[in-house]
Formats: structure tokens, sequence, C-alpha cells
């Protein structure tokens, strides 16, 4: 069941690679993001009847869509760094990355390893909406500009 749910999981990110520059251009940016984080939030869901086919139904969104969320903020983090700086910062980001992603699997099985599947899908859904929130209110969210305004040459949005 496990490999199941990561051959499927993989599946839906191979499948929203392929739409992520369909959405990147219907969708704005904030659009995207405030998607993903809600998307995240569903776990919660899971709480109430937890079990793989409850999982795979609350990530199955997200794996579809986090391909979208990637490609606008890397594009959006390359078009504000100055030329000269943009492997310095693709690769600060990529660390901090890399440093981060093993922290969600190791929360997850210290909580299962404390708690019922229940209460951790509440404490984890619990913080994913609590960054929801966050980003829904969040004024740099809300006042990013869209990768297309950044495309515009100087000067020209201000005309």
């Amino acid at each position: 069941a496990i490999g199941a749910l990561i051959a499927v999981f993989g599946g839906a990110s191979l499948a929203g690679s392929l739409v992520a520059p369909r959405i990147a251009k219907l969708l704005s940016m904030r659009a995207i993001m405030l998607g993903n984080e809600w998307l995240g939030a569903a776990i919660l869901l899971c709480a109430v009847a937890p079990g793989p086919y409850a999982l795979l139904a609350c990530t199955l969104p997200i794996a579809f869509f986090s391909p979208s969320l990637n490609s606008v903020v890397i594009g959006y983090r390359t078009a504000i760094t100055p030329d000269h700086l943009v492997g310095r910062v693709s690769s600060v980001a990529r660390n901090l990355a890399q440093i981060a992603a093993p922290l969600g699997p190791l929360a997850a099985g210290l909580l299962l390893g404390a708690y019922s599947p229940r209460v951790t899908f509440v404490i984890l859904g619990g913080i994913a909406l609590a960054l929801a929130v966050w980003t829904s209110v969040s004024p740099s969210i809300r006042n990013a500009p869209s990768l297309s305004e950044l495309d515009e040459p100087l000067g020209a949005a201000t005309m």
C-alpha cells in the first residue's frame, strides 16, 4: 500500500509538472501560493478518518499543484535577483530546501510514535492551517507582482 501511494503521488507530481506552465499563465502567483497553502491545510481532513486512502485524497492535489508553485517561486526569485547573484541565491535556496526536506518526515514519525494518527494529523494540519492563514493575510504575498509584470521593461509599468 505504501509503494502504491508513493507511485500515485509521483504520477500526480509528474502530471502536475506537465501542466505547470499553463497553470502559471492562467493563475496569478498569489493564487497559486494560496491554493497550495490551503490544499496543505486540507490534511486536517485526514484526522476525521485516518488511513491510506484519506491520506492519498488529501495529498494528491498537493502533488499535482506543487510543480506550479515551484515554477512561479523560482521564476520570481530569479527575476528579482541581480544577474551577478543568481547562482548564489539559487544555491542558498536549494541548500535550505535540502536541509529542511528530512524535517517533515522526521516530525511526522516522532508524532506518530508519540500519538495516534488522528492527533498527528490534527497537529500537522493545524500547522498547515496557520501557514495558510498567514499566507492569506501577508501583505508581501498580496502585493507581489506577477511574473508578466516583471518582464516589462523598466519604467514601462510607471508610464
